[in-house]
């Protein structure tokens, strides 16, 4: 199996992760506006779990998906006319500064994860890190696919579109 393969798949497992938290999120915070606006309670965790577990992983498991299909944001502040060296240079420039944001991502993420020994205030049983798990993954896949990127190899950006696309399909 290439490593590539294996990438995929594990940008198939976080894009799941991602839709899972994203719907985990909605259901929590649908239930405590109910039980806050409709009778007058609610439950203390949701909005904390909500906002800071659940929402910071399905950021930045998105980021690395993002990175991965090309689709953050991108500045063209060059006509198109400009010679072909200047573009090539230029995205090489991007990928090269994707490689440090993901190093620092995952590099600082892990030092996050290692040094809070702190809990979940609402939930004690909780660790804190938990907020920043997700934060070394995104990190790994966003130098993965800029390096390949970086120096021109496949990556196969459809492989995610051809999983989800054909989910409901016989076999």
């Amino acid at each position: 199996m290439k490593v590539r393969d294996i990438f995929n798949r594990v940008h198939f497992i976080s894009a799941i992760l991602a839709s899972t938290f994203l719907a985990f999120q909605l259901i929590i915070i649908s239930v405590n506006v109910i039980l806050r606006f409709g009778f007058n309670s609610g439950i203390s965790w949701m909005e904390e779990i909500s906002k800071d577990v659940l929402m910071t992983a399905f950021t930045f498991l998105s980021m690395a998906i993002g990175v991965k299909l090309d689709l953050h944001i991108n500045v063209n502040l060059f006509p198109k006319k400009t010679p072909q060296w200047i573009t090539t240079a230029l995205l090489k420039l991007k990928h090269l500064i994707l490689v440090a944001v993901g190093f620092v991502l995952a590099y600082y993420g892990t030092l996050l994860i290692f040094g809070i020994k702190a809990r979940i205030a609402s939930i004690p049983i909780l660790p804190a890190y938990l907020q920043f798990i997700m934060m070394p993954l995104a990190g790994v896949l966003i130098v993965f696919d800029s390096i390949m990127n970086l120096f021109g190899l496949e990556t196969d950006h459809q492989y995610l579109d051809r999983k989800f696309m054909s989910a409901g399909e016989k076999r």
